[in-house]
């Protein structure tokens, strides 16, 4: 039978479950008590991108377009609950 966890324990549990996303590559954005958002990627860098666009004249446009769809910032939020039990949950934009 579960038992509800006290907040030291959720706490112990929630900072166990961050080391492990941070050893995946994640960064913490914010946290609280029992849920934290985390973040994976970096950022694209439009002027960059619009620069080597004309640069090259609009060939580099195709690189900017996946990057733009397919790269950035992933943002995901791990919690636990009153009973223990973990979450990951993904941010979409």
């Amino acid at each position: 039978m579960s038992t509800k966890k006290t907040s030291d324990e959720r706490k112990e549990l929630l900072a166990r479950l961050i080391t492990s996303r941070i050893a995946l590559g994640r960064r913490v954005e914010s946290q609280s008590d029992f849920q934290a958002v985390l973040v994976a990627g970096k950022p694209v860098n439009h002027i960059l991108h619009l620069l080597l666009t004309l640069v090259t004249c609009f060939v580099w446009g195709i690189v900017w377009l996946i990057l733009a769809i397919a790269g950035g910032e992933k943002r995901e939020i791990v919690q636990v609950d009153e009973w223990g039990n973990t979450s990951v949950t993904r941010m979409w934009r």
